[in-house]
């Protein structure tokens, strides 16, 4: 029999298998899925809105998914069906890497690309040592008095720093419970990164804990906040990275985010860029995504720019067979640089990239795991826009006003409300989720950007 099961982890959208059925008609055959998540997940729960869900699946398979003979055993009557393995959140990352092991014949990234990918510090690390053009400074912070350093253009002007065989040869700076009272890592930081400065935690999405410092206090202060909060989020997302902080120099410009299908061979296709606004864009204290946006804007010579630092990426860090999703910074005078790439679809994107093109986005990530060349059209067909939307402080939730108004602009598709009423919310940077998402589409650009204006002036989260 034919291999035909989709294996997801950890958890899944509905929308997911609704594109597998999709795909079904597209391909003429019949796919069976499956998942394999732990005992503590109730797939009908989360993420929102997904009631019902864990009895579409043909197999949910419940396992301690940290130990892999528990993982070998509960995959074992499925392995040799085992088509496509598909991972859409990070915090599932790990069981991504120990499934590597237990099923090679299945076309998936190596074990050691999947580690460099998700990892924000090894990542930089290896841009650093092949194009160290595209990442700005960085230094790791394992806790308040603990860190390591590697940076970009500087390793030769390192002293009395103990180079680590196990990191190909990149210094790692190490200081241990320096007791001095003139000595913090916030000053180390401001030393060697400057300000303005950015920390975010390694391994966490939507802007969680990320935060603009900009100057010893207000650094010494984040940081201090970030670990005091840093675990709780870990535990809330089910991660079992360790809880670390990145400290990297900060980037002015215009955020964008890219996604590309890379196959078994390493060959590369690119999906149409998407320019992403931030909370920091329209005024307000934080880098949650606002709304992303297609078509992106942007020249096409600026365009084959993103691209080509965007396959820089890709190259220096070697995932194959997945789909991934890179952000970077079109700054102001240094060119592109990469914020960072992630071994999963971008969010939003399978719905945008249908919407503004008529990219089948799920579909192509099937093709290309199947080593098939994905469908990529170029025509723009309409105008798109996801907003993520929080409140202007931290607080319980007592409405969410202007909905009605909302759906009455033409470019409206849907909402979705993440918070329910009681319910405490803030911003992203404290470790929030958004409180609503809003879908905005149309094929007249006059229109969609009088829509997209209105949005802002119409929807309001009140808290208290």
């Amino acid at each position: 029999m034919p291999k035909n099961i989709i294996l997801f982890l950890g958890s899944a959208y509905n929308s997911n298998l609704d594109e597998v059925r999709s795909f079904e008609k597209s391909q003429d055959k019949k796919f069976r899925t499956a998942i394999i998540t732990s005992y503590k997940i109730n797939l009908n729960e989360k993420p929102p809105k997904q009631k019902g869900m864990e009895e579409r699946f043909d197999f949910v398979l419940r396992c301690d998914t940290k130990d892999i003979k528990s993982i070998a055993k509960m995959i074992e009557p499925i392995e040799n069906d085992i088509l496509i393995v598909f991972c859409y959140f990070e915090s599932w990352m790990p069981l991504y890497t120990r499934l590597v092991k237990l099923l090679p014949n299945v076309n998936m990234p190596t074990a050691k690309s999947l580690k460099i990918c998700n990892n924000k510090f090894e990542m930089r690390k290896k841009f650093i040592k092949l194009y160290p053009e595209i990442t700005p400074k960085f230094m790791l912070v394992n806790d308040l008095c603990h860190f390591e350093r590697s940076d970009s253009g500087e390793r030769n002007l390192l002293n009395k720093v103990n180079i680590d065989n196990n990191v190909e040869g990149i210094p790692r700076l190490k200081v241990r419970n320096d007791k001095s009272e003139n000595y913090s890592v916030a000053q180390e930081i401001a030393k060697k990164i400057k300000f303005p400065c950015i920390t975010k935690p390694l391994n966490l999405t939507k802007s969680r804990l990320v935060i603009k410092s900009n100057n010893l206090e207000e650094l010494e202060s984040n940081l201090k906040n970030t670990f005091k909060k840093i675990k709780s989020v870990y535990k809330k997302v089910h991660s079992e990275s360790a809880p670390l902080v990145l400290a990297e120099e900060y980037l002015e410009g215009d955020l964008y985010s890219i996604d590309a299908y890379v196959n078994s061979k390493g060959r590369v296709y690119l999906t149409p860029i998407v320019r992403v606004v931030t909370g920091k864009d329209i005024g307000i204290d934080d880098f949650f995504n606002y709304y992303r946006l297609t078509p992106a804007g942007l020249s096409l010579s600026e365009e084959k720019k993103a691209q080509a630092v965007a396959r820089k990426a890709i190259k220096a860090t070697g995932p194959a067979s997945i789909t991934l999703h890179i952000e970077l910074t079109k700054t102001k005078g240094n060119g592109w640089k990469i914020i960072e790439l992630q071994t999963r679809p971008g969010g939003y994107r399978n719905e945008m990239l249908k919407l503004s093109y008529g990219i089948k986005h799920y579909e192509n990530d099937f093709l290309n795991r199947m080593d098939k060349k994905p469908i990529i059209p170029k025509r723009v067909k309409s105008w798109t826009a996801v907003f993520e939307i929080f409140p202007e402080r931290e607080g319980k939730l007592v409405a969410v006003r202007g909905i009605e108004k909302m759906k009455k602009l033409k470019s409206f598709v849907r909402y979705e409300q993440a918070k329910k009423i009681g319910e405490m919310c803030g911003f992203s940077r404290d470790g929030y989720i958004y409180v609503l998402q809003v879908v905005l589409n149309g094929g007249n650009k006059k229109i969609f950007y009088r829509d997209l204006k209105k949005m802002r002036e119409v929807v309001k989260v009140i808290v208290k």
